[in-house]
């Protein structure tokens, strides 16, 4: 059976090291994640390794990994530990010398077994675990899967120093930025919690073909009326919010407004929600119904006040200067090839 997994190791922050304040952090974000692949360039067949960083609210300080993912994985489980990734770089090393070796990691109460095994003439590296499933790598991948995590522990030793240092580190062999194609970021900016509607700004720079470049991103989450839960991103929600803004400056001048996305919006605008000025209430309300296009109405009700929207507007101004920060300094997180 082909399945698709991920063998993730995540090193932990160096003991003693302490949540510094944002203007003494390199990088400002306090919540972000990043994958830079560095395996494109050499031409893997079902195999990709990223090297990754993040920092959540939970994890101040941040954490840095390295991420082996690899089709036709059975494994249930992952996870790789350091002790592990050790493990895995002895076995490719002595495969590529055609030589025996074996090793077991303790795993819990369960072990990690990597080995060197003879498979029709060539030495091969193979890693399973017991009643798990096994991992077993080609003789022409053992040699670019020990290159490609040479490298990705440079890289990562390098985005470890990038949230730890006070200063910008010096690049050495040891320790510099990934090489690759463009990283994968995601950051969340802030959110906004209006009546039955949440509303975030976040960045992200998906890879190439769809969009290679830093960009700030509006989203929206709400539940419908029978516990159905939605997410919606993108420029239906920034159109959706600037009639939010448009219907509470109409309060401010005791002014009806009514926008209905499916009646009045363009080709390029319609959908699936109306805006309405509450001159009772002094606050937008919105109604969303994902299903009114296709017969189905699940209507949720919601509404921003002109507090709210305030917020909103300091968010955005955030989100802009994080995408400036983050397309001045891209070439911390990636060197060029």
């Amino acid at each position: 059976m082909k399945t698709t997994a991920a063998l993730l190791l995540f090193a932990l922050p160096a003991a003693g090291v302490s949540a510094a304040g944002a203007e003494e952090r390199l990088i400002p974000f306090d919540e972000f994640f990043l994958s830079v692949p560095v395996t494109g360039r050499l031409n893997f067949d079902g195999l990709q390794l990223a090297v990754q960083m993040r920092r959540g609210v939970n994890e101040p300080v941040g954490r840095t990994g390295i991420e082996v993912v690899r089709s036709r994985v059975s494994l249930p489980d992952r996870t790789l530990t350091a002790e592990e990734l050790a493990a895995l770089m002895e076995a490719l090393n002595a495969a590529l010398k055609a030589q025996p070796y074996r090793r077991e990691v303790p795993r819990g109460l369960d072990k990690s077994v990597f080995e060197t095994a003879k498979v029709d003439d060539h030495t091969r590296v193979r890693m399973h675990r017991p009643d798990e499933g096994e991992v077993l790598f080609e003789p022409e991948e053992t040699i670019k899967l020990k290159l490609a995590l040479e490298q990705a522990l440079v890289a990562e030793a390098w985005l470890k120093k990038l949230l730890t240092e006070r200063t910008l580190p010096v690049q050495t062999a040891e320790a510099h930025p990934p090489k690759g194609p463009s990283p994968y970021l995601k950051s969340e900016v802030g959110k906004v919690s209006g009546e039955g509607l949440t509303y975030e700004v976040a960045l992200s720079n998906l890879p190439p073909p769809q969009a290679p470049e830093f960009r700030v991103e509006q989203g929206l989450s709400f539940y419908t009326p029978r516990g159905i839960f939605y997410s919606k991103r993108g420029e239906k929600v920034k159109r959706m919010m600037e009639h939010v803004a448009l219907a509470l400056d109409a309060v401010g001048r005791k002014e009806a407004f009514t926008f209905d996305a499916m009646q009045d919006g363009d080709e390029g605008e319609r959908g699936e929600f109306t805006v309405t000025a509450n001159l009772e209430t002094h606050k937008a309300d919105v109604v969303i119904d994902p299903g009114r296009a296709f017969g189905r109405h699940a209507p949720a009700l919601g509404s921003f006040a002109v507090a709210q929207t305030a917020a909103i507007r300091k968010l955005l101004a955030q989100g802009d200067a994080w995408q400036k920060w983050l397309t001045e300094h891209e070439v911390w997180f990636l060197e060029a090839e």
